[in-house]
């Protein structure tokens, strides 16, 4: 047959290569045609073939005939021309490079475009002398063959580039369709649950666990699968696990990496973390692959977790948040019932009593109050009790409202003052904590024979003007209430005559600070006293609030005002 004929049936059946299913197999299915082609048609009996990986850049074995020994790849440079060996001895270049080949071949082909290597095809004949026609047709085989995979390699990297963009489409679409499906779920437990089985789905894992903070600790919070401890730095190195939280650099770990979970091979763990701050940590242990085997993550694993990461973590920071609202809520009901308590045991409106005039001034300063007054109405008079609590809010509020049952039931078994302050100091050391205590000022008002007793137990002073329009102070003449358990109170006896008036207070009346934190004092109080004594408690009430708010300025109210004022 002529050489011509030869080339055209060569050319033809190298053609056909284009046409060959693209797979995972495709270099072995190349391997073996053109190899397959070059034997039938230039009169060799055995060889191999090269061609060069998809990732690679070594020459991988694609094909071989049986009796044909040779390495799996070759990494050295490939020869510039045909080599070939002929009966007159082998040549040194030969020799060095390509040895290990058994039995030697005759001829070598180098498939290269321009300086990038592509194969090498090593072939062995029945004869050792070789005509020149066949070199010829080798020459020209090479080429095409050169021609045809560049142009392959090039159509395979499209193929590659446009799997990539699918792909990366594809993750695309999934992290939107998982993330709108994790941010509809507000509870934190369901929540964490749902991640996991995104995780485990979106990375074909076969276990799953989720470490959120505690503290400075990250804590198994929810896990797919046994893992071996309860906190997340107790089971990798401190190295990586430094690395994690310094730079939330993510961690990967192969070849049997015992750590997390018991025994599994594979491992990958990434920061949850807002733009503010680390909350979390995912980890997915041993990747399942097709034929039911274990098999690493790669790096386009570790940054599709990355960024699911990310959106879990958004939906955990929500969760969180709705969690905090909802507890907030909870504790502003409760505080709401608390002070709707507490306004229900201080008097709703201002008692009437036979020759009196009475005003009151009550501005908590929280929700809850620790200030307290109340009067009762005994057969000698009235009664009354301006009160401050130590303390604010709550804890406050519930020793206010031990004061007032005690207060009540004493006052009902017709005590006398000085009993009544000694044994209420008594059953309020009993029952509150050591940093707890109370101060006030109890008083009778006696109008019938024009005295005013009172007990001052640790209280502001109170003030009594008379109609001559001096200012007798009532001092304080014990120690608050609760504060030693063996103290006794007795009472002070002043005259009262018609007309004066007496005024009591807490001290967020005179310590009330303005901007630059000076106090409205006292002075100011007494100064408008003695000011206004003669007009109406109504007037005088209105005078001491619009004074004290005067004063003041924007400045925030830090503690609770109380002001009660009597006129016999």
């Amino acid at each position: 047959m002529l050489p011509a004929q030869k080339f055209s049936e060569l050319l033809g059946e190298l053609d056909r290569l284009d046409r060959l299913p693209h797979s995972n197999s495709a270099l072995q299915n190349r391997g073996h045609n053109i190899l397959g082609a070059l034997l039938r048609h230039a009169g060799y009996s055995s060889g191999a073939i090269w061609l060069q990986g998809p990732v690679s850049r070594s020459l991988l074995l694609a094909a071989r005939t049986p009796d044909f020994e040779c390495p799996s790849e070759l990494s050295r440079t490939l020869p510039l021309r045909i080599l070939d060996r002929s009966g007159n001895g082998e040549s040194e270049e030969w020799s060095r490079d390509y040895e290990t080949m058994q039995p030697a071949p005759h001829t070598l082909v180098p498939l290269r475009r321009n300086e990038t290597p592509l194969g090498l095809v090593a072939l062995r004949r029945d004869q050792d002398e070789i005509d020149g026609g066949t070199l010829e047709l080798l020459e020209a085989a090479a080429s095409y063959l050169s021609m045809l995979l560049t142009a392959q390699r090039m159509a395979d990297e499209a193929r590659e580039g446009d799997f990539q963009l699918k792909y990366r489409l594809w993750e695309l679409e999934s992290l939107y369709d998982i993330g709108l499906s994790i941010a509809s779920t507000l509870d934190q437990q369901e929540l964490s649950d749902e991640i996991l089985i995104r995780t485990i789905s979106l990375l074909n894992a076969r276990r799953a666990a989720l470490y959120l903070r505690k503290g400075e600790q990250y804590e198994m919070f929810r896990s797919f699968g046994e893992v071996r401890g309860q906190f997340f730095g107790s089971e990798i190195d401190p190295d990586s696990f430094s690395g994690l939280l310094k730079n939330q650099s993510p961690i990967r770990l192969s070849e049997g990496a015992d750590c997390l979970f018991p025994g599994c091979e594979t491992l990958i763990a990434v920061p949850v973390a807002t733009a503010t701050e680390m909350v979390g940590v995912l980890a997915v242990a041993d990747k399942e692959l097709r034929d039911g085997g274990v098999g690493g993550f790669d790096e386009k694993d570790v940054r599709l977790l990355q960024q699911f990461a990310t959106q879990a973590a958004m939906a955990l920071e929500n969760a969180r948040l709705h969690k905090d609202a909802l507890e907030k809520q909870a504790i502003e009901r409760e505080l709401e019932l608390a002070a709707t308590i507490q306004r229900d045991i201080l008097p709703r409106t201002i008692p009437t009593f036979p020759g009196m005039e009475i005003e009151v001034l009550a501005r908590p300063a929280r929700q809850l109050g620790g200030d307290y007054y109340t009067f009762i109405e005994r057969e000698e008079g009235m009664s009354l009790c301006v009160a401050d609590v130590s303390g604010k809010s709550v804890p406050a509020a519930i020793l206010v409202s031990a004061l007032h049952a005690a207060l009540q039931l004493l006052f009902d078994e017709g005590r006398e003052l000085g009993e009544i302050a000694t044994e209420l100091n008594r059953h309020i050391h009993h029952w509150s904590s050591e940093t707890k205590f109370i101060t006030l000022i109890l008083a009778t008002i006696d109008r019938e024979n024009g005295l005013i007793r009172y007990v001052n137990a640790g209280h502001n002073p109170g003030y009594l003007v008379p109609p001559g329009g001096s200012l007798e102070i009532l001092h304080s003449h014990g120690l608050p209430i609760g504060l030693m358990s063996d103290s006794r109170y007795s009472v002070q006896t002043r005259p009262l005559p018609a007309g004066s008036l007496i005024t009591f207070y807490s001290d967020g009346i005179t310590e009330a600070d303005d901007e630059t934190g000076d106090e409205f004092g006292s002075e100011r109080l007494e100064a408008l006293l003695l000011r206004e004594h003669a007009a109406p408690v109504k007037s005088i009430r209105s005078s001491i609030d619009a004074a004290v708010q005067e004063f003041v300025g924007g400045a925030p109210q830090r503690d609770d005002q109380t002001l009660v004022l009597v006129r016999v």
